[in-house]
């Protein structure tokens, strides 16, 4: 896999000629795209000469339908930590061909994916995980922070991944 990711590569960005030249290389099977570019994803998607042998993931779920829609394979994502159950569903909308409904679900996930980012990315989902779900515990290796939801509470950002938790614990 190839994975590309500019905010901890100092900004190294490989774009959809380069990734499509690896691609070729029979041991590289695909590539998690965390840069958030979709025309990238769809550059490299629309190479059908690698369509059975070369996945291409959005590497957020604030792109995951769209990546669906371009021909992605699914999500390689930091919030299906958080809500497997819901990315599965909003998979299943898009293969039903349930797309306003995936939209819907697709909305709340960006603005779930902003929030993780805004509250301190990795430290930030530990938090949730361990007071959302009771499990895990927010400590994170240096030199990433851990994060203190005490402030969190109360707020439009908090009634968000609430009511994405209250919709993940629905049988």
């Amino acid at each position: 896999m190839i994975y590309n990711f500019p905010t901890v590569t100092a900004g190294i960005d490989l774009d959809s000629d380069i990734i499509g030249e690896l691609a070729a290389h029979p041991n590289i099977v695909g590539t998690k795209l965390s840069c958030g570019n979709i025309g990238k994803l769809h550059r490299l998607t629309a190479r059908t000469h690698f369509s059975n042998k070369f996945a291409v993931y959005p590497g957020r779920s604030d792109t995951y339908l769209f990546g669906l829609l371009g021909g992605g394979a699914g999500v390689i994502a930091a919030l299906v930590n958080l809500f497997p159950k819901l990315h599965v569903k909003l998979y299943r909308l898009f293969q039903e061909g349930k797309i306003t409904e995936a939209m819907e679900l697709q909305e709340k996930f960006s603005q779930a994916d902003w929030i993780v980012s805004q509250l301190g990315g990795i430290g930030g989902l530990k938090a949730l995980i361990t007071t959302f779900f009771g499990y895990g515990n927010p400590a994170v290796r240096g030199p990433l922070k851990p994060v203190d939801l005490v402030n969190f509470s109360g707020t439009g950002s908090y009634d968000i991944i609430a009511g994405l938790t209250e919709m993940e614990n629905v049988p």
